[in-house]
């Protein structure tokens, strides 16, 4: 028996549609890294108010600087004017805004699995 509900199968059917939108042209993981990162410029309204481990934060900016183990990056600002930079998705944003369908589609397993890639390191290179 499936614990999905057919309104979490169109949502994740949503965010399959703009992830494929978004990484349509891109060849390769940094194009795709970059494609993300300008659709974050393009389609996501900022400063936008939310959250970094329960902390009240304004996302000020959504960058990638070509690093494709880092990806996406947030810079942030606290309430305090303090300004620092976390993983894009470690930052939650409204649920009903375009940043949050945004950052949702970078933290789906098929783009996620990227990064995992990346991050694998044969055990025949460790050094004991």
């Amino acid at each position: 028996m499936s614990t999905r509900s057919p309104k979490n199968d169109r949502e994740l059917r949503a965010l399959d549609e703009l992830i494929e939108e978004i990484t349509v042209d891109p060849y390769g993981d940094d194009e795709q890294l970059w494609a993300f990162r300008q659709a974050f410029e393009d389609e996501v309204p900022l400063p936008a108010d939310g959250f970094v481990i329960g902390e009240p934060v304004s996302l000020m900016a959504v960058d990638y600087d070509g690093n494709e183990r880092r990806g996406l990056t947030a810079r942030c600002r606290r309430e305090d004017g303090s300004k620092y930079v976390v993983a894009a998705p470690d930052v939650v944003l409204p649920q009903a805004s375009a940043g949050a369908r945004y950052i949702a589609a970078y933290r789906q397993p098929s783009l996620s699995a990227l990064h995992a890639r990346l991050w694998i390191v044969p055990l025949a290179a460790w050094t004991f």
